[in-house]
């Protein structure tokens, strides 16, 4: 198959304020990258209700998220449905740091969900950050911006902004990443499953964790 699209995505979380609590998707943002002419062809956003169908007001002043965008929200289901339709075929998955990509997989097993879509998956951030001279660390979002000399798109901590000012750091250096094809194997998955019984027989086992303040995604700390 002939992969004619790179699609840049960034995920949002719920705040977590106790350990073992789930991680839960509340905004889908991309966008589609030409790979031959590079540029920005199409973009997709959409805000996920999690199970509680509720939002506190820390997590949606973080991700800039209204009482009007909760009230439009669909279910984690649909909202992957619809993601997963718009892929289309032929494309690159990439996004800023590994994260989005694990939690797309633990969600979707928590739901029972396919994850065939969730192929040729690229972590562009290690590889542009040392085309940008960072060797050592994960760079954030926001740093790699500025060494970059690209202006900020949006408002930050926002998915399809965040998405979209990744998309640019790819047009940047596109002719300088290499985007691998790959698959997620049964023996991936089968890890993953196995991670959530652990997890939840450890939370099982200590009900009662105290408080700790919500930690986002590395690619928040710039």
């Amino acid at each position: 198959m002939i992969v004619l699209n790179a699609v840049v995505f960034d995920l949002e979380l719920v705040k977590r304020y106790r350990k073992g609590q789930l991680s839960e998707i509340v905004e889908i943002g991309a966008c589609k990258v030409d790979l031959k002419s590079g540029t920005i062809t199409d973009q997709f956003q959409i805000y996920i209700k999690p199970k509680s169908g509720y939002v506190a007001k820390s997590t949606r002043k973080f991700i800039n998220m209204t009482k009007e965008d909760l009230k439009q929200a669909v279910t984690f289901k649909e909202g992957v449905e619809r993601f997963s339709k718009w892929l289309g075929d032929g494309y690159y998955l990439c996004s800023w740091g590994r994260d989005d990509r694990l939690h797309f997989i633990n969600e979707c097993l928590r739901n029972r969900m396919r994850l065939d879509w969730l192929i040729n998956y690229n972590d562009i951030q290690q590889q542009i950050g040392k085309l940008l001279g960072i060797t050592k660390n994960q760079v954030g979002l926001k740093t790699a911006l500025d060494l970059a000399g690209i202006e900020p798109k949006g408002i930050a901590h926002r998915g399809i902004d965040d998405a979209v000012n990744t998309a640019e750091l790819l047009i940047r250096y596109l002719s300088e990443v290499k985007l691998q094809k790959n698959a997620l194997t049964s023996k991936e998955i089968a890890q993953h499953k196995r991670a959530q019984r652990l997890r939840q027989q450890e939370n099982r086992s200590h009900p009662k964790n105290p408080p700790e303040r919500g930690r986002m995604k590395p690619k928040d700390s710039a």
